[in-house]
């Protein structure tokens, strides 16, 4: 392997850390997607697997001693909001005998747990005809969704478990696949162009200590993700790319008969995700609600993240089946579908508006949070959520 530079990173000496080790000398350098991978995945230590690392005792998701929020913690408005989506995809569809709802990501469960809650109250011809799959991988995470979705369950209501899209069959589903805050998890390549052409970050390892070490991409993948979507990097310029992404998609349209996704994240177009202020590229790390640009420090007890790049959803979308229905931001969505009547009648100074504020802030969540449609099967629908968009449709085409 050919190498143009490597920097040392500070680590400890955690079990994941010496099954990196170990791995690293049985295998040579590991791109960074398989360390994110490890990191966050690695069955007996990864930051997912173990509900946010192994000597945690509270939730990695809101509340205290926390890394991060999500929209669901905050209140069950985005809840509602959607139930009011679901409702118009229901009808667009011809009101199904079985519509499949297909959390991907599920999280405590907390959403889910709201959107049923809502559909009783004010949807109820279509709460019978629900079958809801979360789709899981972590144990963890696994165990406290069946918590908070206990009392529905007991209920009767058709509520199951898969680890993976693949437990899914082909063409099988009716209805709405839905994530929030999942595709920013997903393992990213962290790529440079140099003088002499594109690079890739490796990470090995040397005395328990990681290191950088930048060399020819793994996969030629990487330069036909830029080449698709007609970006030519500037040299010095550092980004992620997802190709973990690319395969999800395919997978969510693979098992949809017809029906919407719903994609909920924080990201970008192509366009403003290669622009100049990200040169330095999205990776982060959470850790206690504390931002890091170091993913070497707290190995698999901080959380690892990256932007989404959206234009590349929605074109893999178009190549396999899945129509652009279209892209909106967090706040334009939640507008379109009435959150202002859904707080009009509480009290200002209730946490309710206060979420709800929160959600729609113009320089936070509200304009950070993106909202990608796709459907399939249907007649070019006209969603009530994407009634106002910041966006022109040709903005995903591409960076150019």
């Amino acid at each position: 392997m050919k190498q143009d530079g490597k920097q040392a990173m500070e680590s400890t000496d955690s079990p994941l850390m010496q099954h990196l080790s170990a791995l690293i000398r049985e295998t040579g350098p590991l791109t960074f997607a398989r360390f994110m991978e490890l990191a966050l995945y690695y069955d007996e230590y990864g930051y997912y697997m173990t509900g946010g690392g192994s000597a945690r005792t509270t939730s990695p998701i809101g509340g205290e001693g926390s890394d991060f929020f999500t929209a669901p913690c905050l209140s069950p408005v985005l809840a509602k909001c959607l139930v009011r989506q679901l409702a118009e995809i229901d009808e667009r569809l011809g009101h199904p005998r079985v519509f499949h709802l297909v959390e991907m990501g599920p999280g405590e469960g907390t959403l889910l747990r709201d959107m049923l809650q809502e559909c009783q109250e004010q949807q109820a011809s279509l709460l019978p005809r629900l079958t809801c799959i979360l789709v899981e991988r972590s144990p963890v995470f696994r165990r406290r969704q069946q918590e908070t979705l206990a009392a529905w369950k007991e209920q009767g209501e058709k509520i199951r478990w898969v680890d993976d899209l693949q437990a899914i069959s082909d063409g099988s589903l009716t209805g709405t696949l839905l994530s929030n805050e999942l595709v920013d998890a997903f393992p990213v390549h962290r790529v440079r162009m140099g003088q002499d052409g594109l690079r890739e970050l490796y990470v090995t390892s040397r005395d328990h200590t990681l290191q950088e070490r930048w060399a020819e991409p793994s996969t030629p993948e990487l330069s036909s993700f830029l080449s698709d979507l007609g970006v030519e990097l500037p040299v010095g310029f550092t980004t992620e790319i997802s190709l973990e992404a690319v395969k999800w998609i395919k997978r969510v349209a693979r098992v949809l008969d017809r029906g919407v996704v719903i994609t909920i994240d924080y990201g970008h177009t192509a366009r403003d995700y290669f622009a100049p202020e990200r040169k330095n590229g999205t990776l982060m790390g959470y850790y206690r609600h504390t931002v890091s640009t170091n993913p070497y420090f707290r190995v698999g007890e901080q959380d690892l993240t990256a932007h989404v790049n959206f234009s590349s959803l929605a074109r893999t979308g178009e190549q396999v089946g899945l129509t652009t229905t279209g892209l909106t931001n967090l706040q334009h969505f939640l507008m379109s579908l009435g959150i202002d009547e859904l707080v009009r009648e509480c009290d200002q100074e209730s946490a309710t508006v206060r979420a709800a504020a929160r959600l729609l802030r113009p320089h936070g969540m509200g304009t950070t949070f993106k909202v990608l449609m796709q459907h399939k099967g249907l007649v070019v629908p006209t969603l009530r959520g994407l009634r106002h968009r910041p966006f022109f449709d040709s903005v995903l085409v591409g960076a150019g």
